[in-house]
């Protein structure tokens, strides 16, 4: 899987962009693909273009389900096991912290969790766990890029920007006990 990555703050990562969108079923309900020119820069579960834009201020959103069919199609199919092999490169567009924590992500094998202080661990930045769980809810490429697969410590709370039922369908499709 190819990895492309922008340094940008959320406000100014959407400038002179254009993207194009469309929802898609997907096994744990709708899924908003969105691509750039340059691949892959945004899917998000059960949600509706305002989400979008709100995550791609000043971007030039344009609707065409045609066009992200053949990701969705792809996403759909290679989920749960073999989202590594997806031939669509993934756009991430985030601070230096959030791109070293998204890239992370990316290591976590389907069937399997790890812990935010995980994460800072392996990141070198064994004190950041806060700052690791805020770029991980941050994350713009749910799925491909397994945010889903981060847990507290405790695994008391769930948390998940696309809600916690959704996580646990993920997780629950991924096989993990």
């Amino acid at each position: 899987m190819k990895v492309i990555q922008h340094t940008a703050s959320r406000t100014t990562r959407g400038k002179n962009l254009t993207i194009v969108y469309g929802i898609h079923d997907f096994p744990v309900g709708n899924i908003l693909v969105a691509l750039t020119a340059e691949g892959l820069c945004w899917l998000g579960i059960n949600c509706d273009v305002a989400k979008l834009h709100e995550n791609w201020k000043g971007a030039e959103l344009v609707e065409d389900k045609a066009a992200t069919t053949k990701a969705a199609r792809e996403i759909a199919k290679l989920w749960p096991d073999s989202l590594h092999k997806l031939s669509i490169p993934i756009v991430l567009y985030g601070t230096a912290f959030q791109l070293k924590v998204w890239k992370e992500l990316l290591h976590i094998k389907s069937g399997s969790t790890v812990t935010y202080e995980h994460i800072a661990r392996k990141i070198g930045k064994p004190k950041a766990v806060r700052a690791v769980g805020s770029a991980v809810g941050r994350n713009t490429v749910s799925i491909v890029v397994p945010c889903h697969r981060v847990v507290n410590k405790s695994s008391d709370r769930i948390n998940y920007g696309w809600g916690p039922a959704i996580k646990k369908a993920l997780l629950k499709g991924e096989k993990v006990a």
